[in-house]
């Protein structure tokens, strides 16, 4: 190519060779590719020089130290929050549990034991191919969950029916079939000597010293009031029942409530998975924990859906059914009276949004503390904190194991006040999560110095069972997607507080 050096046309001369009358005319590339960096070049509208170099450079350099520390501080969190690492983390756990329960044939037998099994085995394949493929992820991932929990419950059930002995049933489930029995027969289920009913036949009590369980019933009313019509109508039509049938329909509506929640699908691949194949929930063998779970799932789909009362109800329902609940009552209850002002509620639609946290524990509750307040104090409160004669032996993950292993405490049945430990841990925690929640009004926020604060008390608990800390990692996944799922949604009952807190303001 050759440059001509002859004097342009007159009439074109002066543009050409004034170009500051021009300034910033040949700023924009002509490729989007070649755009120089910044402080590069010379003109009105930039620096130019040597120095203007070197100071880029630096900034760049302290711009990308500042770049990789902030990747490495988000690094934990993308690797958590994936539905890959979900599956493989949750999917290997529930194989080995898979395998250890029903695999080896101890209690189903070698063929039936096999075949519960393998038909996990290759649903977590499917499942897996179905997530490579990026193709049906949630369907794959739906079967998964019917491999590994409907059928290994039916599976229990129907050799419960066949054989007439509670295999691999939880203490508790068969327990509160006992409860409802009494229930019917004009009993207070509280405040009963449970050795002298069918529980002290169960096969883990046999051939072994009296649990102290089997003198308290530990869980609220609204446990075994849930399944009672069910209960009921087949003692009256003659065929067997088992609690964990309610247990499965309770799973559903909780799959269902995550399936509807108005996320990526990503966020909703994790909770489902963080509440289904995390093996420590034991829900094949009629562990409770998805009780008080799915009103919480329900909870957040109401909040989601930008129905405030019944989230109320919900969160309500979620403390009736186990106290756990009770740390997301006051952070939910600011929430709502934060969305109140904000939109401008009648008083009397913001004290019916309100009385739903409490209505549902004080309609199953307050009729049985007033039938004997001693007995239910004695079975929900006094048994589990050790206060009373039979108290539940120190056991778990958290720090009364410590102190029991370092001889601090003499016996795994001792008195320890482990209740003053627990109000000093929790409180706090819970005072400065209300404060978070003033400052920043999200469902996520309430949700995590909920999950925060409980897993403080249950912490310095008298004891700590493995489905607890279940219950824990998946009310965290819980927090983190719904604030993953707010960021892309919009969530409109949170911005409709942020919108009146700053118009208030």
């Amino acid at each position: 190519m050759a440059v001509d050096s002859r004097p342009g046309a007159a009439w074109r001369r002066a543009g050409l060779s004034r170009p500051g009358h021009a300034a910033g005319a040949l700023c924009e590339p002509l490729f989007p590719r070649l755009t120089p960096s910044p402080g590069c070049g010379a003109g009105p509208r930039r620096t130019g020089g040597p120095n203007a170099r070197a100071g880029s450079s630096s900034g760049r350099r302290r711009g990308g130290a500042g770049g990789v520390r902030r990747r490495l501080t988000r690094l934990p969190r993308r690797l958590l929050f994936r539905p890959h690492l979900a599956l493989l983390l949750f999917g290997s756990l529930s194989l080995i549990s898979g395998w250890l329960w029903f695999g080896t044939g101890l209690f189903l037998g070698n063929g039936s034991g096999l075949a519960v099994f393998g038909l996990s085995l290759a649903a977590t394949l499917v499942a897996a191919l179905a997530l490579l493929r990026r193709r049906l992820q949630l369907g794959g991932l739906l079967l998964l969950l019917v491999a590994t929990v409907v059928v290994p419950t039916l599976a229990l059930i129907a050799l419960r029916w066949k054989t007439g002995a509670p295999i691999l049933m939880h203490d508790g489930a068969y327990q509160t079939e006992e409860a409802m029995r009494l229930l019917l027969s004009g009993l207070d289920p509280y405040g009963v000597d449970y050795t002298t009913s069918s529980m002290r036949l169960w096969h883990w009590y046999v051939n072994t010293p009296i649990d102290p369980s089997l003198y308290h019933y530990v869980y609220p009313p609204a446990v075994f009031l849930l399944p009672l019509p069910a209960y009921a109508l087949a003692q009256w039509v003659g065929v067997p029942f088992d609690v964990r049938l309610i247990d499965l329909m309770v799973e559903v509506v909780a799959a269902v409530a995550i399936l509807k929640l108005p996320w990526r699908w990503e966020w909703r691949y994790l909770v489902l998975a963080a509440l289904f194949l995390d093996p420590f929930f034991y829900l094949a063998q009629g562990r409770n924990d998805v009780l008080f779970l799915a009103p919480v799932l329900l909870g957040v789909l109401a909040w989601e859906r930008d129905r405030p009362l019944l989230a109320s109800l919900a969160f309500g329902a979620a403390a009736a059914f186990k106290p756990f609940a009770v740390f997301f009552l006051p952070l939910v209850a600011l929430l709502l009276w934060r969305r109140s002002r904000a939109e401008r509620w009648s008083t009397p639609r913001r004290l019916s949004v309100l009385a739903g946290l409490v209505l549902p524990g004080m309609v199953t509750i307050v009729p049985f503390f007033l039938w004997n307040p001693a007995a239910y104090w004695a079975d929900t409160v006094s048994f589990v904190s050790g206060g009373d004669p039979h108290r539940y032996p120190i056991q778990g993950y958290g720090f009364s194991e410590i102190l029991l292993l370092l001889k601090i405490i003499p016996s795994p049945s001792a008195y320890f006040p482990f209740s003053i430990l627990q109000v000093l841990a929790a409180l706090p925690a819970l005072a400065f999560g209300i404060r978070r929640v003033v400052a920043r009004p999200a469902l996520a926020t309430a949700l995590c110095w909920a999950t925060a604060s409980l897993a403080l008390f249950l912490f310095f608990s008298r004891f700590v069972n493995d489905n607890y800390l279940a219950a824990l990692l998946f009310l965290a996944v819980l927090a983190g997607a719904t604030r993953r799922g707010a960021r892309g949604s919009g969530q409109k009952a949170d911005r409709a507080i942020t919108t009146g807190s700053a118009a208030a303001a």
